[in-house]
């Protein structure tokens, strides 16, 4: 009877419990309180407090997709009050958050791996977001019968770098083969050489080039020329190359070999000094002509070497004073917020090639309203600045590239471009050409009376390392101007997701853009401090996520994009007609978060 009677007991608690806890849902609807939204988690933290708290007692915490937070089995024993039924299952689990700031108010606990529970007199939930920097996709789950509901945040860690300062931050990397250096630019180089040769007097008009070449060895190119008309010279030597200023690369003689002259011109004053020498009389006249003759052939070879030496180095410090990277280059042609300042950091030598370390540091923002200023001023009161992940890019050696030339970029450069596309518009701006307002509007026109008036960016893209063949991808902070909606204004609508991005090759159009998928996409409804669930069913009805794939995948019309062919034919026409053209490229990741793109060039 007393266990019957306890039974008895036990289930009108349970029932209850219940009953109280529908009462609160249709009394109060579930939603999470927070200090600012989609905002930066100064501490390393997220904090929240679900309301009504009873709600939130058996709410779920993910964080990027993992259960950090909850029941579903992931709840650890309270150590100070767990209690063990007969079967050995905890009485006392209580729902855990990870690493939340200890409190010694009777209602927290800490679990065998230094967690922690939520104070459940209050509904304060707190996770901790673990050290990686970018964005954190934050998603309060409260399972229901009908399905379950989501509120979703997100929290930007860092740590950040100063935006816009003056530390060269090498992400860019360019890597040239030494065959290609024999394919593509020694050809125009010896054409423009035999062209200047006829204008040197001692050579003449029928001035034949019979040797041009570059080698690489060690530190240094190798050179040797030779250039044949009314007299022959020929020289050879070695020149170092170093970063001689921001947008220099120094070249200086190293060593200079043997200088060979000869020619009708050396011929007479050989023989004219012999004959000078000859006029020794007696025994001595054939040493007499021998010694002019040597004499006269040392100063020649001296006089020549001297000339030499002097026109070389008075024509290298003019190449190393020539700017061989634009000071700003705007990386989207035609778009001057997309612009940045480009750097040397190094430079190195080797049989493989030659390869550079330069800087890209974006400029800073340059509103020409009012209006645009207080949006600049808005967007960077939001962003800490871009996400240091602390990548660098492989060493300068070995340089032996497998295409002709190879460009790479680090995560650290890409999240700072990022950055400041977002804070100057741009980013929003490239979306509105790609027209994406008017094709999620048409797409939501097709099942729904709801429509899309705007897009508004208030947080960059955050890319992290991702798997290897690609980058994980999380957007927060963006806000949706909805159209056709009824009854009670819900606020801003703010969108969040995670995916899965990587660059996406075009041979048939010679262009460069991003391919990728969403695996997560949520939104939340957000006023005054707090998130609710809301428009749940228009992500599900519309089939969203199939929707954006379709709009990411390889090839997709109307995703922004680099035309990679054109710009090597327009920017190598002074080195030769035509300028160079795109044969293959090749996209791979050496190392995570470092972004590789090879290219064969013809």
């Amino acid at each position: 009877m007393a266990g019957l009677a306890g039974l008895a007991l036990a289930g009108a608690l349970l029932a209850a419990g219940r009953g109280a806890l529908i009462e609160a849902a249709a009394a109060e609807p579930f939603r999470v309180e927070v200090a600012s939204p989609h905002a930066p988690a100064a501490d390393g933290r997220w904090s929240g407090r679900g309301v009504p708290p009873e709600l939130a007692a058996r709410a779920v915490v993910r964080v990027d997709g993992e259960v950090r937070a909850g029941p579903e089995g992931h709840a650890q024993k309270d150590m100070f009050a767990a209690r063990d039924d007969s079967r050995g299952h905890a009485l006392a689990d209580m729902p855990r958050v990870a690493e939340a700031a200890g409190r010694d108010d009777g209602m927290s606990g800490s679990g065998p791996e230094g967690h922690v529970y939520e104070n459940m007199s209050d509904g304060t939930l707190s996770v901790a977001l673990g050290d990686a920097p970018g964005l954190r996709l934050i998603e309060v789950e409260l399972p229901r019968q009908g399905g379950a509901e989501v509120a979703t945040d997100a929290a930007l860690v860092g740590p950040f770098r100063a935006r816009y300062d003056d530390s060269p931050g090498c992400g860019a990397g360019v890597r040239v083969a030494a065959r290609a250096i024999d394919r593509l630019v020694l050809p125009p180089l010896r054409e423009k050489l035999l062209a200047a040769a006829p204008s040197i007097g001692l050579l003449g008009p029928g001035t034949t080039l019979e040797e041009a070449s570059v080698t690489l060895r060690g530190d240094a190119l190798w050179f040797r020329v030779a250039l044949a008309g009314e007299h022959r010279i020929a020289v050879s030597g070695a020149l170092e190359v170093r970063v001689a200023g921001p947008r220099q690369l120094g070249v200086r003689l190293a060593s200079l070999g043997p200088v060979e002259f000869t020619g009708t011109l050396r011929t007479r004053a050989t023989l004219g000094a012999a004959g000078l020498g000859a006029l020794v009389t007696g025994p001595l006249a054939p040493l007499g002509a021998l010694a002019g003759y040597a004499l006269a052939d040392g100063y020649i070879d001296r006089r020549a070497r001297q000339e030499v030496e002097t026109q070389l180095t008075a024509a290298l410090a003019v190449a190393s004073a020539i700017p061989l990277i634009p000071e700003r280059a705007e990386l989207i042609v035609g778009e001057p917020r997309s612009r940045a300042t480009l750097a040397f950091c190094a430079v190195a030598i080797e049989s493989g090639g030659i390869a550079a370390h330069l800087s890209v540091r974006p400029d800073k923002p340059d509103p020409k309203t009012s209006q645009e200023a207080s949006r600049v001023r808005t967007r960077l009161a939001a962003i800490p600045g871009p996400a240091r992940h602390g990548l660098e890019l492989p060493p300068l050696r070995p340089v032996a590239p497998t295409a002709d030339a190879e460009v790479e970029l680090s995560l650290d450069t890409v999240d700072a471009l990022l950055d400041a596309w977002t804070a100057n518009g741009l980013l929003g701006d490239l979306m509105g050409r790609a027209q994406w307002v008017e094709r999620v509007d048409e797409a939501l026109g097709e099942w729904t009376t709801l429509g899309l008036a705007e897009i508004e960016v208030r947080l960059p893209p955050s890319l992290s390392p991702g798997t290897g063949d690609g980058w994980a991808l999380t957007v927060a902070g963006l806000r949706l101007g909805l159209t056709g909606r009824e009854g009670e204004d819900p606020g801003e609508v703010l969108v969040a997701g995670r995916g899965f991005v990587r660059p996406h090759w075009d041979a048939g159009r010679g262009r460069l853009a991003l391919a990728g998928t969403i695996d997560r996409l949520r939104l939340s409804c957000a006023r005054a401090g707090a998130l609710w669930p809301c428009f749940a069913a228009l992500l599900e009805m519309g089939d969203v996520e199939a929707r954006l794939d379709a709009l990411l995948a390889p090839g997709a019309a109307g995703l922004p994009g680099i035309q990679v062919r054109a710009l090597l034919r327009d920017g190598t026409r002074a080195l030769r007609d035509g300028g160079l053209e795109l044969a293959d490229l090749a996209i791979s990741y050496p190392q995570p978060g470092v972004l590789r793109v090879a290219a064969e060039v013809r």
